[in-house]
């Protein structure tokens, strides 16, 4: 009897250590709403020559944008990137004259990666980022490869 209780208790102690190893976080911006003059974003599905970007100016639209990506809950985990992702890509122009760069992977239905190279991380999320490119009402042009964050 002691011998399977110490066995259960050990297999139950292994399970939720494997479960914890994935620890969700949420990106601190490290930057102010008010300090955001725009945001260029940029997409893609598959390769980059079909890029379009979107400039949002509007306030508004901008915080949206901002408290989106600090209340997002991500996980410390990397999802395998595979051809034909859709792209989506933000980059926060400020005041200041920098830039931060977040650039969104989907690689399926609630599958994707957020990075950052100013940021120096890489987080999975199961929320759709994408989307914000399709709900945001401002006319896309085409961009260059070279503009692309």
């Amino acid at each position: 009897m002691r011998k399977s209780t110490a066995l259960v208790l050990t297999l139950v102690c292994v399970f939720v250590f494997a479960g914890c190893s994935n620890k969700t976080v949420n990106i601190d911006l490290p930057f102010e709403v008010d300090d955001v003059e725009n945001i260029e974003m940029y997409h893609f599905v598959g390769a980059p020559v079909s890029a379009e970007k979107k400039v949002v100016v509007a306030e508004e639209t901008i915080k949206t944008l901002y408290d989106m990506f600090e209340e997002l809950t991500l996980e410390n985990k990397e999802v395998e990137e595979t051809a034909g992702a859709e792209i989506t890509s933000f980059r926060f122009n400020l005041s200041d004259g920098t830039s931060y760069e977040l650039i969104y992977g989907c690689y399926g239905v609630k599958t994707g990666n957020l990075k950052s190279s100013t940021g120096d991380f890489i987080y999975f999320t199961s929320a759709d980022i994408g989307s914000y490119w399709n709900n945001t009402d401002i006319e896309a042009v085409p961009v260059e490869q070279n503009e692309l964050p």
